[in-house]
């Protein structure tokens, strides 16, 4: 179907607050990074239309470019044309919009069921029920829980390849009697991704009720997983779903050549993609997005997903501040701070996800929620790394380079020494490990390349695509505070030589851009650490935007357990990563609340007293009195209640 078309490409990215465009074309027989544009996501109001955000950014490429993109019923033009307008491609991923509300049906959930939640992991769906052989309900009663749960997606999983057939029918039944009674147009979507045997009775069952994407068995054998036709299937129908639920999902899916991907989906193809080609680290990427965030590691040879719909820094804000607690943030506040700040600080976050920090203090509680939406994540991917369901306290990092950052919390602080830091406090990583970050968003837009132009995926990442933020080199262990714990010896290409010592405690970075490599040589002088198990490195390594980082604060980072001695230590590494002067914190976030003081009462004016005896004729006075009285009594009141509003 492509095989004559081989040019340029443009593609999408949906996210909740921003819409994102790239466009590659070919430079001297290879993809590069042509023009990018970004604008808002339109999926709210007041268009509910995400196809209006893209069409802006579309029109802004246009205009960088001067070249005709857009036909003039505002469709993308495809493939080019001999005038160059147009494009060979167009690819979209999206993770705005609430995740897939999904129900897991499997015959054994320590087998198949497993595997099928594994592999949904690359798509933003929310299990809201799961379904057994070991599930001990009627039929009736699991037909009932299916209809209650509404969900989007019906995931079918279960028996080896020619094994078990009977059981699988048995709970496929159970799912088309509850689609019977559901309405037609919120009936979910069905994947099956068992047993091929049993494909055609499927079919029968679903092909005429609702959309159904079949897909090889994720479990051929007790010994075997097989999981990228499933995901890829599954992207399918994420597609499928937002292309019903309307809100210019279907324009853009028709549009895309492979629809509307998710975009875990795509970290899921690159960071494996990056994994096999490393000898002797891993890969992670970390994207903390506005409403969703995901965590994607390739480790032992496998690539695995971890995607949270509570953790951000928007629309997620007051989620992750409900899914942690007070005390993991204040972990990361050189100040003392209520709940009801946080409270406040959060919702305020969720109703306007777009704004950003306005102050030096909002700033913290910012980084604070990052980093502690990021070391949930990394305690959400231990069990898996580890193959444990508990992994034993403040267990290393694997050892992982490239390490990638994405989202604006990461990319957009502002200084890559920051960026940096942020980093190595969230995952703590150890030993030496290259820092980038994906400014841009070209992982996500990558991976929907994967399918139809492997080649051009290839060629840009092997370009400077990402932005690397330089080495880091982190010391293990816990080097005494104050006291030598590296000792540096730095050569340039052009012979300059710069000796150093870094201190425990302190974070050191070595200005040396990116291209430039230098001859590093290391000491490790503190008793009981060492970097990546050595006591000496001698090696050349590249820079980055930030340089080379030099941590020697230890691992597992310690903070000090008081806000005071935060105050001295937070501002200081932010000092010595960016290269700004110490920010001074206010004296007054120290402060107790100050009591409001209690205003005195005013004086109370003692009731004129009315007249004992009153003649029967002379009644004006005593309604003179009795009126002044109603008066001060009034005033009085009114008074009291000023006390208390004031």
């Amino acid at each position: 179907m492509f095989a004559n078309r081989s040019g340029s490409i443009l593609a999408a990215d949906l996210g909740s607050v921003h819409t994102r465009l790239v466009l590659f074309d070919l430079v001297d027989g290879s993809y590069r990074l042509i023009a990018r544009a970004e604008g808002r996501t339109t999926s709210g109001f007041p268009f509910y239309d995400v196809n209006v955000g893209l069409v802006r950014a579309v029109k802004t490429i246009s205009e960088v470019t001067d070249r005709v993109l857009l036909n003039p019923t505002q469709r993308i033009i495809i493939p080019e044309q001999p005038d160059r307008s147009g494009v060979d491609y167009f690819v979209a991923t999206a993770s705005t919009g609430r995740p897939l509300r999904t129900v897991m049906l499997g015959l054994v959930p320590e087998i198949s069921i497993a595997s099928g939640l594994r592999a949904a992991a690359g798509t933003y769906v929310e299990i809201v029920g799961t379904f057994s052989l070991d599930d001990t309900r009627s039929e009736e009663q699991q037909v009932n829980a299916l209809v209650k749960s509404s969900p989007d997606l019906v995931l079918i999983t279960g028996g080896t390849e020619y094994g078990a057939m009977e059981p699988i029918l048995q709970l496929a039944r159970s799912v088309q009697l509850a689609l019977l009674l559901m309405d037609r147009a919120r009936r979910p979507v069905i994947l099956y991704a068992g047993n091929s045997a049993i494909v055609p009775q499927i079919r029968t069952m679903f092909d005429s009720m609702t959309a159904l994407f079949v897909a090889p068995n994720v479990r051929p054998s007790l010994e075997e997983e097989y999981l990228d036709g499933a995901q890829l299937q599954l992207g399918q129908a994420f597609d499928a779903y937002k292309a019903t639920r309307g809100g210019g999902f279907d324009t853009i899916g028709q549009m895309s050549e492979r629809g509307v991907l998710p975009t875990a989906q795509s970290y899921n193809l690159i960071v494996e993609y990056l994994g096999r080609a490393q000898t002797d680290h891993g890969v992670l990427a970390v994207d903390v997005g506005s409403a969703v965030s995901s965590l994607s590691a390739f480790v032992n040879g496998d690539v695995n997903t971890i995607i949270r719909t509570d953790i951000g820094l928007g629309h997620s804000a007051h989620n992750l501040f409900e899914t942690t607690s007070l005390a993991a943030l204040e972990r990361w506040l050189p100040f003392p701070v209520s709940h009801d700040e946080i409270e406040t600080y959060t919702r305020n976050k969720a109703l306007h996800p777009e704004s950003i920090p306005e102050s030096l203090r909002e700033m913290y509680i910012e980084h604070a929620l990052l980093r502690t939406g990021i070391q949930l994540l990394v305690e959400a991917s231990q069990p898996i790394w580890y193959n444990t369901a508990q992994p034993p306290l403040n267990v290393p990092l694997p050892s992982f380079s490239p390490i990638i950052g994405a989202g604006a919390g990461l990319t957009r602080t502002g200084s890559p020494g920051f960026t940096a830091l942020l980093m190595l406090d969230s995952l703590q990583p150890e030993g030496i490990a290259n820092l980038q970050v994906d400014p841009h968003g070209l992982i996500p837009v990558l991976g929907a390349l994967a399918s139809v132009q492997p080649e051009a995926v290839v060629q840009v990442l092997d370009s400077t695509s990402l932005e690397s933020l330089g080495t880091s080199f982190s010391v293990s262990g816990q080097p005494r505070t104050g006291k030598a714990a590296l000792k540096v010896k730095i050569k340039t290409e052009n012979g300059e030589v710069v000796e150093q010592q870094v201190d425990g405690g302190n974070v050191w970075i070595y200005p040396l851009d990116s291209g430039e490599k230098a001859e590093v040589e290391i000491r490790v002088l503190s008793r009981g650490t060492s970097i990546g198990g050595k006591g000496r490195i001698k090696q050349t390594f590249e820079g980055g935007t930030a340089g080379l980082i030099f941590d020697a604060r230890g691992r597992p980072l310690t903070l000090a357990k008081d806000a005071r001695g935060r105050a001295g230590q937070l501002p200081l590494w932010v000092s010595q990563a960016t290269g700004e002067p110490l920010k001074e914190l206010d004296e007054r976030w120290f402060a107790p609340p100050a009591k409001p003081e209690k205003e005195a009462e005013p004086e109370k004016k003692p009731a004129p007293k009315p007249e004992k005896r009153a003649r029967r004729g002379r009644r004006g006075k005593n309604e003179e009195a009795e009126q002044e009285t109603k008066n001060d009594k009034e005033v009085n009141e009114l008074d009291d209640l000023r006390n208390v509003l004031s």
